[in-house]
């Protein structure tokens, strides 16, 4: 009965550490000039190594094979990826809101996606 719940707990707080990871590689990149999209590549990427290897061993408990479930992962990913630079974009040069607050609101969108993704198709 509380296994979904305490997964959810655990998936966000990998989540939280992901997006620290995240975050700061991003914003060292854009202020060094790099571009929005390669920055959000890179940061992204960065997030995402770190969140397979911690939902895997703690989150879900080793709950796939590492090579299937890796491969599932990335594409996972790469999805919310392509969203989350579409809404990081629109937020930015459409609402006119500061680039690092678009971020903040394109990644609140993707847990809701990951999570989903992760628990039913990657770790099931």
């Amino acid at each position: 009965m509380w296994k979904r719940p305490l997964e959810f707990l655990k998936f966000s707080l990998v989540g939280a550490v992901n997006t620290g990871v995240d975050f700061t590689v991003f914003t060292v990149l854009t202020n060094l000039g790099v571009l929005i999209l390669v920055a959000q590549c890179i940061s992204y990427t960065c997030g995402v190594l770190n969140s397979f290897l911690l939902n895997r061993t703690w989150t879900f408990r080793g709950c796939a094979q590492s090579s299937k479930s890796f491969l599932r992962f990335l594409l996972l990913n790469l999805g919310t990826l392509i969203v989350t630079y579409i809404l990081l974009v629109y937020f930015h040069n459409n609402l006119g809101l500061s680039i690092l607050f678009s971020k903040l609101l394109a990644t609140s969108v993707s847990l809701f996606i990951n999570f989903t993704g992760s628990r039913f198709l990657v770790f099931s």
